[in-house]
């Protein structure tokens, strides 16, 4: 039953735009996720993650900083992750389960600067990539260049068992190109803080001012500057 269940959901999640598919399996990793998320969280023992490719050349033009058309495709990517994240829980719900799709770019509020759940979590966790320094998903072909969608379910499907190990090599690229000085270029470990690779109140800062002269809070350089986006493989650096 799972497994036609999955299949449908691929379909689904891919003929609505989605270029990548994977399930993780929260279960194996629930003391770590206890220890960052709410207790509701692990009622949920499967992510389901997606991804949408950004447009290459989009990508290209921002290493300098965020541009116009940028934005635009930001917007219109977590729009349309956010389509088929709600499309996928509607089809589980009407089978039975439970299924929470978190928004594609939405902080808690306040003075917490995290979502409701980590996009890139999910995503490493179900295979599609792993978390480079610049503590994004980097994904083999495109790098960093997509944009992440996920759904917790209490549906046991098959799940990835393949974790990605970080392939950043000596690369520091997105370390150097911060203009917040954020990115403190340490390699991701299971269960280390994120405070000890990235300072996310001085991006937080960044990105307040960003709004202020730009009209939005985004960024994006220390992903442009990635070469796994450049190349879909490491320079010579890494």
């Amino acid at each position: 039953m799972t497994e036609k269940l999955l299949a449908e959901l691929r379909s689904l999640a891919i003929n609505c735009g989605a270029d990548e598919f994977a399930v993780a399996d929260l279960q194996k990793h629930a003391a770590e996720i206890a220890c960052y998320y709410d207790d509701d969280i692990l009622a949920y023992p499967r992510a389901i993650s997606i991804a949408v490719y950004f447009p290459r050349q989009i990508m290209e033009a921002i290493e300098d900083g965020p541009t116009r058309q940028y934005l635009t495709y930001y917007d219109a990517l977590n729009a349309r992750i956010n389509d088929i994240c709600y499309r996928l829980a509607n089809l589980l719900n009407k089978k039975g389960y439970l299924a929470l799709p978190i928004p594609a770019s939405q902080r808690l509020g306040g003075d917490r600067l995290e979502g409701l759940f980590s996009h890139r979590l999910a995503a490493h966790l179900a295979g599609i990539g792993f978390i480079g320094k610049n503590c994004s998903l980097i994904h083999p072909k495109v790098g960093p260049w997509l944009r992440l969608g996920t759904v917790l379910t209490d549906a046991l499907l098959p799940a990835n068992t393949q974790i990605l190990p970080n392939a950043c090599g000596k690369c520091q690229k997105c370390v150097d190109i911060c203009p917040a000085e954020a990115i403190k270029g340490v390699v991701y470990a299971e269960g280390q803080p994120i405070e000890e690779r990235f300072d996310g109140i001085a991006c937080d800062r960044f990105l307040t001012e960003m709004r202020m002269s730009f009209g939005k809070r985004i960024c994006g350089r220390c992903v442009a500057v990635c070469p796994w986006g450049k190349k879909g493989s490491v320079s010579d650096d890494c």
